[in-house]
């Protein structure tokens, strides 16, 4: 330590990108409570994604409802080179691109297998201690897309709204929600004035 910094004011510096991360994963719990599915994106050309994904967000899942579903998606296929989302697309193997074809980006190889986002799909059963015969298959929860040119985006989304529309229902019959409505408070008559009535 030089003679100019005592120790309080030395400071850890955080990058922009690591502090946001910091502030939204202290929010994230809130938007995973009561959910009914919950999606985890990951960048399939950078395997430390998927790690962060699973340190950071595995907890967070911990609100949701318990029978959340969840999907694990890798995203930027776009960016891969052949043999890839494009590739398939011309060939005819994949469904429709909503919003264009080549991005004119450099192609790069891919990193992060659909076998390391089945593995993680089953990490996420193991922790909220789900039998997986009681769930979804990993390969219907597992997806790749990209959010450049629609490549799955809409099979992704309708296969989630195919499995959550039942779970909801579900719900409803089974009872009044597990929320509170504010609207219908009716304030308490006082029958005689003072603290202690």
């Amino acid at each position: 330590m030089s003679p100019h910094h005592s120790p309080s004011t030395l400071r850890r510096s955080h990058s922009p990108s690591s502090t946001w991360r910091e502030q939204f994963h202290g929010l994230g719990s809130m938007y995973c409570r009561g959910a009914a599915a919950v999606i985890l994106t990951y960048d399939v050309n950078h395997p430390q994604s998927l790690v962060e994904l699973e340190d950071r967000f595995l907890g967070l899942t911990d609100t949701a409802n318990t029978d959340c579903l969840f999907a694990i998606v890798g995203n930027k296929v776009d960016l891969l080179e052949d043999g890839t989302a494009d590739s398939q697309e011309k060939e005819g193997l994949g469904p429709g691109v909503a919003g264009g074809g080549s991005s004119g980006s450099p192609k790069v190889p891919k990193q992060v297998q659909p076998e390391d986002a089945v593995a993680f799909y089953k990490k996420i059963l193991k922790y909220k201690m789900l039998d997986e015969k009681d769930v979804p298959a990993a390969e219907q929860m597992c997806f790749e897309t990209s959010a450049k040119t629609g490549y799955n985006v809409d099979l992704l989304f309708e296969t989630l709204f195919d499995m959550v529309v039942p779970v909801i229902l579900r719900q409803r019959a089974q009872g009044p929600p597990q929320t509170v409505d504010i609207t219908s408070y009716k304030t308490p008559r006082r029958t005689r004035s003072g603290c202690c009535a």
